[in-house]
């Protein structure tokens, strides 16, 4: 859609040159110029820096990837965490005679744990790589509005996340029906 005063794009029915609005009125953004784009672009940036709030990212794992915005890297992500898994309950259910599934399952469970400690400590600074990523590209795209992009990002998506969650799903099913076939 494009803005009848000036011809620019409209976002959400609002121009991002000049600010006016479908109702005529115009949008002033205040922003503190102090803040750095990627503070102004994250908006859970203290949080993710100093590590704290980890049970988002403990419970969702490589899932939380998706949630905060990047939805084909985490369903990448995402579906290669399943894969993993499903072969280590493979491998781990081998092992035992009698009580292999029992066997499988406690043991993946436990490399579950394991693998998410490890991504607890690496998903927020992968995430702010990805973001200044997408700043980059949103400052190249728009250079004159940049900032009032920035702002009405929203940094974390719950439709986002389920998203990434049907589209692993979806992924996995279709790789164990692949699997099971050969």
């Amino acid at each position: 859609m494009k803005c009848l005063r000036c011809g620019s794009k409209v976002i959400d029915g609002v121009c991002i040159k000049c600010g006016y609005m479908k109702n005529g009125k115009n949008v002033s953004f205040d922003y503190d110029e102090k803040k750095t784009d990627l503070e102004i672009y994250e908006k859970d940036y203290s949080d993710m820096l100093h590590n704290k709030k980890l049970w988002k990212p403990y419970l969702l794992g490589t899932f939380y990837v998706g949630y905060k915005g990047h939805l084909f890297i985490g369903v990448i992500l995402s579906f290669i965490e399943l894969i993993c898994f499903y072969f280590c309950f493979r491998f781990f259910s081998g092992f035992a005679f009698d009580f292999s599934n029992l066997f499988g399952l406690t043991f993946t469970f436990i490399t579950w744990i394991f693998i998410r400690l490890i991504l607890t400590s690496i998903l927020n600074p992968f995430i702010f790589y990805l973001d200044k990523r997408n700043i980059k590209r949103i400052k190249r795209s728009y250079p004159k509005n940049c900032k009032i992009i920035l702002a009405y990002h929203k940094s974390s998506s719950l439709f986002l996340l389920f998203l990434n969650i049907i589209f692993c799903v979806f992924l996995f099913i279709i790789f164990t029906f692949i699997v099971d076939c050969f």
